[in-house]
């Protein structure tokens, strides 16, 4: 595939780019004043996404949001955990690049909490803001959804004030998400870094940079501010004919992003509480989800060939993809957890890509979560488990990595190449994290320590430390140099296994399975079922009422309560989905595929 790189001076920008400049602007009184920051042209904001983003320049925030709208925060979050309603803060940017400071004052920015597990009450009028939370930022929320907003809905006194509103940007950018240091990475770098290493290799990857916060006054630490995965960064990124396509966001939602079926598939509602695995995030219009059933029937037909892989994933992107995504050792990503990322179909090929996503878990960050018990530091790359489960390593399900690069897969010798080219990119040694911690840490090592310490960050160390390290198997980080050692020790070690696992013959997949909500109704090899006589035959045991469907992995078919037969004598419930739901004991499943 082609990608483009947007490649620029950076330059120092100036007042006279129509922004507040150092200059106190007064706070806007309603929402029918105009915005100064919509004077800004295209190649002055495209010229500050530069400098948002380069390493060398200092990025400072200035978060004001009145006490009514913390409280309105705070009860949104306790009406629906998962809202989606932006209430009203103003914000200051200063960046100093190159010697010289500049700020930008942007009235009236949205901001609403961002993340899963990160979410959590955070404010009451007589403690103020107790615990951390992260952030996203809408810089074209026009506050006048009466669904959300009721009688506080924001009047316009025109639209084309309205649209202003809705076309504004900051440094081109829609949108921005804000996180703190949850994991306590004392190089607060990592992330940011793996952004980096997946780019230098050709990968599509958000820019993020560390950034110090303030709240209402208070100084709250250093945190990561990134850019979102939208159509801008789409258009951004990509050549004229590959935008357009269809962009998916993948993630845990009661079944995990295995490639391995056609349901739960739509557009995210948080208002209304739906949620899918597949969550498409443009085209919402027009898409019937054409070339995403595609790939997953194409993956799952039991046909599937070399050729034929190739004709619905971009290979070498893909391998690339999987090279970087195993030296960096997230074990909540898409191999190894289902999860984290994006899924974009190039419109000129309709082959999909993967775009990697919140990786605060990288490169030897464990703090609460090791689930391989060695910081991911010893699976091979061409491993077929999944690393990332709680539950201990499971067999991998995704046939996106199974017919690829697992042992056995179409691709493992061009792996192993892609793998060693990678392993050689200087951003993966010691010395090359050291010298771009050290500018971090020389930006920000005056603005790391909050002013006070909250709720759900007690006895975190906010300082700065290259070397700070644990056992990869402790209860808290390993350094760099430690955690890029033992992974590099095992890639090497592996690479010279190529032959026998290239050669490697994967065990014939079942084509029928019991999915149900004991193992998170995905496909597990140990639940495939047996052909006995002309029909599948498995056995079920559970002390504990338990629901199941019968899967048929070729047609992506479901098979359920309704498809019981009518003289059984069988003692069952079922729900809405048609799932069988059954009691404690023992049962023998035979399902007659005819």
């Amino acid at each position: 595939m082609k990608l483009r790189r947007l490649i620029g001076t950076l330059l120092i920008l100036c007042t006279i780019f129509g922004l507040c400049g150092c200059q106190e602007q007064p706070k806007p009184s309603n929402s029918s004043l105009p915005d100064d920051i919509s004077s800004m042209g295209k190649s002055q904001q495209e010229l500050l996404y530069q400098q948002l983003f380069d390493p060398n320049s200092k990025i400072e925030l200035q978060l004001d949001i009145p006490e009514e709208e913390l409280q309105k925060l705070q009860n949104d979050f306790e009406a629906n955990f998962k809202s989606p309603i932006y209430r009203k803060a103003d914000v200051i940017f200063t960046v100093t690049a190159n010697g010289s400071t500049q700020q930008y004052r942007i009235p009236e920015v949205g901001v609403r909490m961002k993340g899963n597990t990160s979410r959590t009450d955070f404010y009451s009028p007589e403690e103020g803001i107790y615990n951390y939370i992260h952030l996203k930022l809408d810089f074209q929320e026009t506050f006048d959804n009466a669904d959300y907003y009721g009688p506080e809905c924001n009047t316009w006194a025109s639209e084309a004030l309205r649209q202003a509103r809705k076309d504004r940007t900051f440094a081109t950018l829609e949108k921005l998400e804000l996180r703190w240091n949850k994991n306590n990475d004392a190089t607060y770098l990592r992330e940011t870094y793996a952004y980096d290493l997946y780019r230098s290799e050709g990968i599509l990857a958000p820019h993020s940079t560390p950034t110090a916060v303030t709240m209402n006054g208070d100084r709250m630490g250093v945190y990561t501010l990134q850019e979102p995965i939208d159509k801008v960064f789409l258009e951004r990124n990509l050549p004229q004919e590959d935008q357009g396509g269809d962009l998916y966001k993948l993630g845990w939602t009661n079944q995990p992003a295995s490639f391995t079926a056609q349901n739960s598939i739509g557009i995210e509602n948080e208002a209304a509480g739906e949620f899918y695995v597949y969550d498409l995030k443009t085209n919402k219009k027009t898409s019937q989800h054409e070339t995403l059933k595609a790939l997953l029937t194409g993956l799952n037909n039991g046909a599937v060939t070399k050729e034929s892989y190739a004709d619905l994933v971009d290979v070498d992107y893909f391998l690339k993809y999987a090279a970087v995504s195993y030296l960096l050792g997230n074990p909540d990503d898409l191999r190894n957890n289902y999860n984290n990322c994006y899924l974009y179909f190039l419109k000129s090929t309709n082959k999909a890509i993967v775009i990697p996503y919140d990786y605060d878990r990288c490169l030897g960050v464990t703090v609460d979560y090791n689930p391989s018990g060695h910081a991911m530091t010893k699976e091979s790359p061409f491993s077929d488990r999944c690393e990332g489960m709680q539950n201990g390593p499971e067999p991998q399900e995704s046939p996106l990595f199974i017919y690829s690069v697992n042992k056995g897969g179409f691709y493992v010798r061009e792996f192993a190449q892609v793998l060693q080219q990678v392993m050689a990119n200087q951003l993966f040694t010691p010395e090359a994290f050291e010298a771009r911690y050290n500018i971090t840490a020389g930006l920000y090592a005056g603005d790391v320590n909050p002013d006070r310490t909250l709720n759900n960050a007690e006895g975190m160390d906010f300082s700065f430390d290259l070397n700070k390290t644990d056992r990869p198997s402790g209860g808290s980080n390993m350094s760099f140099s430690d955690y890029i050692t033992a992974k590099m020790n095992t890639a090497r070690a592996e690479l010279t296994k190529v032959e026998e696992y290239a050669n490697y013959v994967r065990p014939a997949k079942p084509t029928f399975f019991i999915r149900g909500d004991f193992n998170r109704w995905s496909n597990e090899d140990k639940y495939g079922m047996e052909l006995v006589d002309g029909k599948q035959v498995y056995t079920l045991s559970f002390r504990k009422d338990f629901s199941f469907k019968v899967y048929d992995n070729v047609n992506q078919a479901w098979y359920g309560a309704e498809f019981l037969p009518e003289d059984t004598d069988l003692d069952f419930r079922t729900n809405d989905h048609a799932n069988i739901i059954l009691g404690p004991g023992t049962y023998e499943v035979v399902f007659d595929p005819e």
